[in-house]
């Protein structure tokens, strides 16, 4: 930090004690909505102001309120800037809503509307509006890695983001959340996960809507998206029909990574003389992409394979602030290559033939590139052993594989891996993530860089289709299993 301006403004107002211990600022006039922020423009302050101007090395100049004097103007323009963020640097979403029926701009009013209820209802506090802000953009939470940062995701990302997997870009968002802005809202409430949690859950609980998608109930919002991970293998029938479950490519350290990797190739050495394989990826929300290439793919490829892609994205001010770390590789994607040389997108699109690309999402688009996974060799040995499996391969998907488990979908449709079942996958395919802090508050928001297709221009975010929907009153296992009894390959 380089310098600190205290300003002090008084003004008339009415302060109301809410039940979470803090203050709000009554308002001095009716608020409409305006999503035309400019980055370069101050919010108006109303009621109270009382703030510090601190100038940063990072970030620029930050105002910083105490805690308990923000207005109920402070709070809505918050949702304003959001709006303007996602607007402006987002790519996905017109994905989410064609594809997801998820209207961003219809959750912002729901949060405007939830905002002004709590806060009529003297129960708005900068707690409170943060666990109503995650219910009313709980549906867009799923699409392209978009979230609102609980204290609990806060204390995550700066304590050890992705099991200490640090790329340029990560390292950039952890200086943002660093910065006096990020530290007003989240220092305190990192070492008090409890009280906030609370607050959330009662959130949560007074509505009736649950979006099965992203996870079934609100009850773990502020822990993590990821449960334990676990590996199962097992004969389903003998000399026939081999199992293989993994419900995270996560939370592997190195050691149980090889535990991991001795089982499955065990597993493949027993059932060498099997028909069929089935890879069940069904609620696998993602993690790292090289627990799939090298533990599935890899040991049962012919040749060696390339998968192509394009990236796409915003020219907007929270892109333009990572720079060249956009196009380093992530754990989640880590064997896409992307070039830095991008172009124009309608340069993209006149080069290349993409039958699927949705040309009016390209509208809000600046730049693209074509890229690639680059080469994945085939390594059908272990320890001298021959493990390729030389029957028939299934994969089990659903709409909660999310990340690299919708990258490995893909990456198996698009190089013919295995016969999906199921239902199509998440999404929550964008790259690495861009981060901004919300003005008043400081609550962080997060979202992918990139619209990134398949070879034929079909975003990611959007899912991989199955070869096999769930056929009526069956689930994916037992919808195979027909298909296997029935000889339909």
């Amino acid at each position: 930090m380089k310098k600190i301006i205290l300003i002090l403004s008084i003004a008339t107002f009415a302060l109301f004690f809410v039940s979470c211990g803090e203050q709000v600022v009554a308002p001095q006039e009716d608020y409409e909505a305006d999503y035309d922020i400019e980055v370069e423009n101050p919010v108006i302050d109303a009621g109270l102001t009382l703030y510090t101007m601190v100038e940063t090395d990072y970030d620029g100049v930050q105002r910083i309120f105490p805690p308990g004097t923000l207005s109920i103007e402070h709070f809505l323009e918050d949702i304003d800037y959001m709006m303007y963020v996602l607007e402006n640097n987002f790519a996905l979403l017109e994905v989410a809503y064609w594809a997801w029926e998820v209207d961003a701009w219809a959750l912002a009013e729901n949060a405007r509307a939830d905002v002004l209820a709590a806060y009529e209802a003297g129960r708005l506090c900068e707690d409170m509006y943060l666990a109503l802000l995650r219910r009313s953009f709980f549906p867009l939470i799923p699409t392209g890695h978009f979230d609102i940062f609980t204290p609990g995701t806060y204390h995550a990302m700066v304590t050890n983001p992705y099991g200490g997997y640090r790329s340029p870009g990560v390292i950039l968002n952890n200086r943002l959340l660093e910065t006096p802005l990020a530290l007003r809202f989240y220092e305190y409430r990192m070492h008090n996960l409890d009280q906030f949690a609370a607050v959330l859950r009662d959130v949560m609980d007074e509505t009736e809507n649950v979006y099965n998608r992203l996870l079934g109930d609100f009850s773990d919002l502020d822990l993590t998206m990821f449960e334990p991970h676990s590996l199962t293998t097992k004969v389903l029938e003998e000399k026939r029909i081999a199992y293989i479950s993994v419900n995270s490519f996560l939370g592997v350290n190195h050691m149980d990574w090889h535990a991991n990797q001795q089982q499955i190739f065990d597993f493949y050495v027993e059932i060498n003389d099997f028909d069929h394989l089935i890879i069940d990826l069904r609620n696998n929300r993602g993690g790292n992409i090289g627990y799939f290439i090298n533990n599935f793919l890899r040991p049962h490829l012919e040749d060696t394979v390339t998968v192509n892609s394009f990236h796409f994205f915003m020219d907007g001010p929270y892109i333009r602030r990572l720079g060249d770390a956009i196009f380093a590789r992530t754990i989640s994607n880590g064997n896409l290559i992307i070039p830095s040389d991008y172009r124009p997108v309608y340069e993209i699109i006149s080069d290349y033939e993409l039958p699927e690309l949705r040309i009016a999402d390209m509208e809000r688009l600046h730049y693209g590139t074509a890229s690639s996974t680059g080469r994945i060799h085939a390594t059908p040995r272990h320890a001298g052993v021959e493990i390729a499996f030389p029957g028939k391969i299934w994969m089990l998907t659903n709409e909660r594989m999310f990340s690299a488990a919708q990258a490995a979908a893909r990456i198996s449709m698009e190089t013919n891996f295995a016969t999906h079942v199921g239902e199509k996958t998440g999404g929550s395919a964008g790259g690495l993530r861009a981060l901004a802090l919300l003005p008043n508050t400081g609550i962080a928001i997060y979202f992918d860089v990139f619209y990134l297709t398949d070879s034929r221009g079909r975003p990611l975010e959007a899912g991989t289709i199955p070869h096999h929907f769930n056929r009526p009153g069956m689930d994916a296992l037992h919808t195979t299993l027909a298909l296997i009894a029935e000889g339909e390959y």
